[in-house]
């Protein structure tokens, strides 16, 4: 065998060890201490060792151990080395070989009217396909794959692998596995065929994978959707139950200063005193402060000024609201109050009090609800898909239930982070 040929068995190689990276996610450095070093210190082993073979064994001899000395080697490195079970391993590496086949097409087809390119140019030519080959997994095979991992067991993938192992099977008995050779022109469609055959079987697996994720993404969404809706009735009916017991604090007012007229009457103005203060405390406490015409909107704006004022926040409120909306109170409370939730969380954590802000804007514009919302922050903000990343488990819900409301309703949401203010722009549209 030629040097040019152990070459291309080794690039053949090198081109299954990284598809296999890419569609079981492995990372060496996220590979503990040892396999490690073992997975690094055995591929070059098998590259190594089938250079070698490539040199002193004819071609027809190295590929009838092709797959002893690649496919079960590799099989067992990354057994060994990933915490993937083994049907998993082989279907990915199955799937690689199934890949790199358009490579060997285009050098079989450009061959013999290109050999004027061999061997270097050939071998680059083979090298673009090879990394075009990389991209198309790391860009839509990849993504697939996962889901494949994440809701199919290991039965279901023994199932799997009979459609590579049925393309690696057909090859075997066509006498033509892995390089270009002159080829005869039945042989050559008879195996692009079965490519495309298998190709679409793949799309169709996929196609069913990706089904399956968008179905479960949406049950979960909808579950989350319903539990912050429930918690967005919980908050309302706290803050209406608070809104009657200010009108009942009001309604027993006479008493309050009957008694204050007692203590006044007895002399003891020290108690008349502490007992105004206190009253004024549970009045402010239980009292919303009138923003705008809309009673849902002063309760939650209330609410969350008490919290500001507790953190050292500086709440501003811009609130120009009619007394109804088209979008339901609960749906309301739950985008306000996710809102303004992040947003003096985020903003009491800022260490100078005096940037301590929490800005709040609702007005209606051409017959959309437009409501803004910033605070300042310390830190990084990570976006993904247009929404702020949160690190602590179980948190990130509020920004999902916005968008998710606001989507529900025609409208749009979008999140900023720029120099430590964050902006929630929120528009929804209203009905006649």
């Amino acid at each position: 065998m030629t040097a040019f040929s152990g070459i291309l068995i080794c690039t053949t190689i090198l081109f299954g060890i990284i598809a296999q990276m890419l569609l079981l996610d492995t990372n060496i450095k996220n590979l503990e201490g040892r396999k490690r070093i073992f997975f690094v210190v055995s591929n070059f082993l098998v590259l190594g060792g089938n250079m070698v073979l490539s040199l002193v064994l004819p071609t027809s001899q190295h590929m009838k151990l092709y797959v002893l000395v690649i496919h079960v080697p590799i099989f067992f490195i990354f057994w060994i080395s990933t915490k993937t079970s083994a049907v998993k391993v082989i279907f990915a590496l199955l799937t690689a070989v199934f890949m790199i086949y358009p490579a060997n097409m285009v050098l079989t087809i450009i061959s013999h009217p290109l050999r004027w390119l061999y061997p270097v140019g050939l071998y680059f030519i083979y090298i673009g396909v090879c990394v075009t080959l990389l991209w198309i997994i790391k860009r839509f095979f990849k993504i697939y794959f996962y889901d494949l991992n994440r809701y199919c067991s290991n039965f279901s993938f023994i199932k799997l692998c009979l459609l590579p192992l049925t393309y690696n099977i057909g090859n075997y008995w066509l006498g033509m596995y892995g390089f270009p050779n002159a080829n005869s022109a039945e042989i050559f469609l008879q195996r692009n065929l079965i490519f495309v055959v298998t190709l679409i079987s793949y799309i169709l697996i996929f196609d069913i994978a990706k089904s399956v994720r968008e179905k479960e993404a949406l049950e979960g969404a909808k579950l989350a959707l319903t539990m912050l809706l429930e918690s967005g009735n919980k908050q309302l009916a706290a803050l209406q139950a608070t809104q009657a017991q200010a009108a009942v604090y009001r309604h027993d007012m006479r008493h309050h200063l009957s008694l204050i007229g007692g203590y006044l009457a007895d002399g003891n103005s020290k108690k008349a005193e502490e007992y105004v203060r206190l009253a004024q405390e549970d009045i402010e406490t239980i009292t919303p402060n009138l923003y705008c015409g809309n009673n849902t909107v002063n309760l939650i704006l209330s609410s969350f000024a008490a919290k500001a004022k507790k953190y050292g926040i500086v709440f501003s409120v811009d609130a120009q609201l009619p007394h109804s909306l088209s979008i339901s109170d609960t749906e309301l409370c739950a985008l306000l109050s996710n809102a303004l939730e992040n947003a003096t969380g985020a903003a009491k954590e800022v260490m100078d009090e005096k940037f301590r802000n929490v800005r709040v804007s609702c007005h209606i514009h051409k017959r959309n609800l437009l409501i803004l919302v910033e605070n300042s922050f310390t830190g990084k903000v990570t976006m993904e898909n247009g929404l702020p990343q949160s690190h602590c488990e179980g948190h990130g819900l509020g920004v999902k239930s916005i968008r998710m409301i606001a989507e529900k309703h025609g409208g749009f949401c979008s999140f900023e982070a720029r120099d430590e203010i964050f902006t929630l722009r929120i528009v929804l549209p209203q009905e006649s």
